[in-house]
């Protein structure tokens, strides 16, 4: 969490930075203030295309204003996804597919529209780095390193360093046994010494310093509407909130039963009231093993039926036959049964055998609760078959 926590802080930063180059120029130049409307979502990326000539975003930050708050959402690079029938991970849509089906995808995730992006890549440091060198920076110590792949080479010593452009860039880009943490420690170092030199900067740097903000990422922001911006969030509340994601199989998926509480956080910047307690609760396992496609997956993207809470649990359980697929009940009145079985076979087109041995349900009650899912929170266990 402390690594998403500092590579988001060290993006927002370099957000701030552009409009730190524009607010002084209030007193000089007249600009006429975008009406944005509220709430207003944008789209952070960061990049670095120097590493293995690939410009996925491996930074994704969804932000949003309003109500004197700004929410940011952070969603992991090694997310799955559904696209074009293909399963890939979330940070090479952008280098696939292009910006607009990215904001597509985020979109679908946190169910709102995604006004405007901006997209950083390591570079700006070297760019605005040389604008305004020397940049003290300290060092806690030594840095040495050499990447001829990367054509990277770092000697720095221990304490205070006066670094150029291109010093400056190999800084934040250094690695070392911190990994990532590490990195973007050193990026928000980076970002803060920059904003010390922008205060006392003149008018002819900070117009060249908008430019090179605003033209050296790949944006679509005007300059009105970041001042605009500015003046609405500069006094606000910030707020991280976490993306819900589970580990399958090696695999970042999104947990669908907990989609809707950051959908509702993202819409009203107000505390998500669970209103679903008394929406019927299913968890769905399956009876086959099969590599060839994931099955968390393609169950929440055939589940179209409204009124459920539904979890996935992406396991084989092997104590039923695999020709047919099966669902337990716990207490659940006759007309609810009959609804979900019918919701069911609608949804996966195939009859469920209710099955009420207790010996079978107690086996797997067993394997639930080994897959540490506690299945007394649930009104129906269901187990699907592979003739979907």
């Amino acid at each position: 969490m402390k690594i998403h926590i500092l590579r988001i802080l060290s993006f927002i930063f370099l957000i701030f930075l552009t409009l730190s180059f524009i607010i002084p120029l209030r007193k000089n130049i007249q600009l006429d203030l975008s009406p944005i409307e509220f709430p207003y979502y944008f789209l952070v990326l960061g990049r670095d295309e120097n590493i293995e000539s690939s410009t996925r975003t491996d930074v994704i930050i969804l932000g949003g204003i309003d109500k004197g708050k700004i929410i940011f959402l952070p969603i992991p690079r090694d997310l799955l996804i559904s696209i074009d029938q293909s399963e890939r991970r979330i940070n090479s849509v952008y280098e696939i597919y292009g910006i607009d089906r990215l904001k597509e995808e985020v979109e679908k995730l946190s169910g709102v529209q995604i006004s405007d992006y901006i997209i950083f890549d390591y570079s700006i440091f070297k760019s605005i780095g040389d604008l305004f060198a020397p940049i003290d920076i300290y060092i806690e110590s030594d840095m040495s390193y050499s990447d001829y792949h990367q054509n990277l080479h770092i000697d720095f010593k221990k304490g205070y360093n006066k670094l150029n452009g291109e010093e400056l860039l190999y800084y934040v880009r250094y690695r070392d046994t911190s990994g990532d943490l590490g990195r973007m420690e050193r990026q928000k170092n980076a970002v803060l010494a920059l904003l010390d030199e922008v205060q006392s900067a003149g008018i002819n740097k900070l117009l060249e310093a908008i430019n090179i903000g605003l033209s050296d990422t790949i944006n679509s922001f005007e300059i009105q509407d970041l001042l605009f911006l500015y003046n609405q969030a500069k006094d606000a509340q910030m707020e991280f909130i976490s993306f819900p994601y589970l580990i399958k199989d090696s695999y970042v998926v999104a947990d669908e039963s907990k989609i809707p509480q950051i959908q509702y956080k993202l819409k009203t910047f107000e505390t998500y009231s669970d209103q679903s307690n008394d929406k019927p609760k299913i968890l769905i396992t399956k009876n086959f093993s099969s590599k060839l496609y994931n099955f968390y997956t393609y169950v929440f993207d055939v589940w179209k039926k409204p009124g459920y809470q539904i979890k996935v649990l992406d396991e084989t359980f092997d104590g039923l036959s695999d020709q047919y697929s099966y669902v337990f009940f716990r207490n659940v009145e006759e007309e609810t049964k009959e609804k979900i079985k019918a919701d069911l076979k609608e949804t996966f087109g195939t009859n469920f055998i209710e099955i009420e041995d207790k010996y079978k349900y107690f086996q797997l009650i067993d394997f639930i609760s080994e897959n540490l899912i506690d299945p007394t929170d649930y009104d129906a266990l269901v187990v699907l078959n592979e003739r979907w």
